[in-house]
């Protein structure tokens, strides 16, 4: 019983005790411990010392010193005398005493041994005297400053210098403005004035891939060729290289902005068109110009043809086919009609008509190159543009043209159409120690008729030649072989040629009718009685029997 009144008796000292600990806490007058306003620790300090620690450091910091902020290009600064104003330090000591002390002893209590524990900074905002604005408008303006879109690279392949040349881009960049203020605020607040670095936001322009333009560009010489397929001498391409490894190195060492030249190895190749004819084809082997009249449509099918058989190479052993090669002659290849031959000499228009001179003017060049001719028929009648039996026919699916390159080397045929002339050449290597001249020889004509038409609505005596009349032919051709230095060595038949004739036809219209002749009256035997086996027998005649029989005796009658 004792124990425990005395246990209550000191329990409720204790109490007292720490009632009245209390009350002199919350009635003080100083700062609890570690209260800090803007950076200054004025914990335990009476109100005048508190209120001259924050004057004395409110002078050296807000009044006097200036907030940088450190950009990546440049400096911020905000100007202490545009930025701050004066700040209510007596305001600032008030609030640091009334710290705690807003609640009952016990909070106060609690309140006094958290500060031993740890400081307690003062919230500066409602002191805090800054020219907000001022400060904005300066990030603002700075933010547009610093904007920059982003600018990508550009490359460009200087061929004539071989250089690739790279101006690079520059990177896009932005300032956070709302960021940088609220931290350029926050400075303000704590009373940290340190120096701000802030960056910017970047927007990286795109990497150059120079292995992209390695590839496109760094190839490797190659030769000039004949392409089979096209008939076309492919050009020699010259072959360009750089080193990747340094290249890419050198890039990533530049600034953005500058520009970087890489130089290309230039590297030759060893067969250049131009080499590679005087090699294969340096020599011409037989060449012919055939005049052809000015004719739209002539003149079309006679390009085309040439351009089909134009840059043509025949492999030693080769047959060249003018069909083969030209093939059929249409409108969708863009023939035109043309005059042609039919029989009876006529002339009709088709599809392609004229591109025997063509045929006929490689014909020419295979006989002078001395090649073997495999197929040729002359023209039904004579042409003009070549000389008589030295001529050839085509007609797609039924008459062809070939020959064939006896040569151990290949040839080149050329051929074009312009200026009124065909222009055939064969080139290659001249493995003859001798050159071939044509000649032809008449053998024999082939006279023409005279064919009349009557024609019974014409007049009497109507006579109109229709068609003129020609003279067949028959030809020899020759090839004359000469020695280098000009002089005859032998004379040997090529072809023979035959040339149809043209009858001359005529128009005529009826013949005069002839007029009756009269009778002739009937002469008198001399001698009566003589028997005339010839005289018609009269039945009633009472002599004739006796006639008969006379003239069976005397033989007359077998005479």
């Amino acid at each position: 019983m004792i124990s425990g009144i005395a246990v209550a008796a000191v329990a409720l000292l204790v109490f007292f005790g720490f009632l009245i600990w209390g009350l002199s806490i919350k009635n003080s007058d100083k700062v609890f411990p570690n209260v800090c306003v803007s950076g200054v620790n004025i914990g335990g300090m009476q109100a005048d010392e508190a209120a001259q620690a924050l004057e004395n450091s409110l002078a050296a910091t807000h009044a006097t010193r200036t907030l940088t902020v450190q950009l990546p290009d440049r400096k911020l600064v905000f100007d202490p005398e545009m930025a701050n104003s004066p700040m209510d330090t007596d305001a600032m000591v008030e609030a640091a005493m009334a710290y705690g002390r807003d609640g009952g002893v016990f909070h106060a209590i609690g309140t006094y041994l958290a500060c031993q524990k740890s400081a307690y900074l003062l919230d500066m905002e409602d002191f805090l005297q800054v020219d907000t604005e001022y400060i904005r408008e300066l990030i603002d303006k700075t933010a547009r400053d610093v904007a920059r879109d982003v600018v990508q690279s550009e490359i460009t392949m200087d061929e004539e210098n071989a250089v690739i040349r790279i101006q690079l881009g520059y990177t896009g960049r932005s300032l956070d403005a709302d960021e940088l203020y609220e931290q350029v605020l926050e400075a303000y607040r704590s009373g940290d004035l340190s120096d701000i670095t802030f960056n910017y936001d970047l927007t990286p322009y795109d990497i150059v891939d120079l292995g992209a333009y390695y590839r496109e560009y760094c190839t490797a010489a190659q030769d000039a060729y004949y392409d089979s397929e096209t008939k076309t001498l492919v050009e020699e391409v010259v072959g360009y290289g750089f080193d990747l490894a340094a290249a890419n190195q050198q890039l990533a060492l530049a600034d953005e902005g500058s520009v970087i030249e890489i130089p290309l190895d230039v590297m030759e190749p060893e067969v250049t068109a131009e080499k590679y004819m005087e090699t294969y084809f340096p020599d011409t082997l037989a060449s012919l110009n055939t005049y052809y009249p000015p004719n739209t449509n002539r003149t079309t099918n006679l390009k085309l043809a040439c351009e089909a058989i134009n840059g043509t190479v025949l492999q030693p052993g080769e047959v060249f086919s003018f069909n083969g090669i030209v093939g059929e002659r249409t409108a969708d290849k863009g023939y035109k009609e043309g005059i042609i031959y039919a029989d009876g000499g006529a002339s009709e228009s088709e599809l392609g008509g004229g591109v025997c001179q063509v045929a006929s003017t490689i014909y020419y060049c295979a006989l002078l190159a001395d090649f073997t001719i495999v197929e040729r028929q002359p023209h039904m009648y004579p042409v003009t543009y070549v000389d008589y039996g030295c001529d050839a026919t085509v007609y797609w699916g039924a008459i062809d043209f070939k020959f064939k390159n006896d040569n151990a080397t290949p040839i080149m045929i050329t051929a074009e159409a312009s200026d009124s002339y065909v222009r055939v050449k064969f080139v290659g290597v001249n493995e003859h120690d001798y050159t071939v001249k044509m000649s032809s020889e008449l053998v024999s004509t082939i006279p023409y008729e005279e064919i009349e038409n009557l024609d019974e609505t014409k007049p009497v005596g109507y006579r109109k030649l229709e068609q003129e009349p020609h003279t067949g032919y028959v030809y020899w051709s020759y090839k004359n072989y000469y020695d280098l230095d000009g002089n005859f060595l032998r004379k040997e038949k090529c072809d023979i040629s035959e040339y149809d004739k043209y009858d001359a036809i005529y128009t005529v219209g009826p013949e005069e009718p002839e007029e009756p002749e009269e009778p002739e009256e009937p002469e008198e035997p001399e001698n009566p009685d003589e028997f005339d086996p010839d005289a018609p027998v009269d039945p009633d005649d009472d002599n004739w029997n006796d006639d008969l029989f006379q003239g069976i005796l005397d033989g007359s009658l077998f005479s």
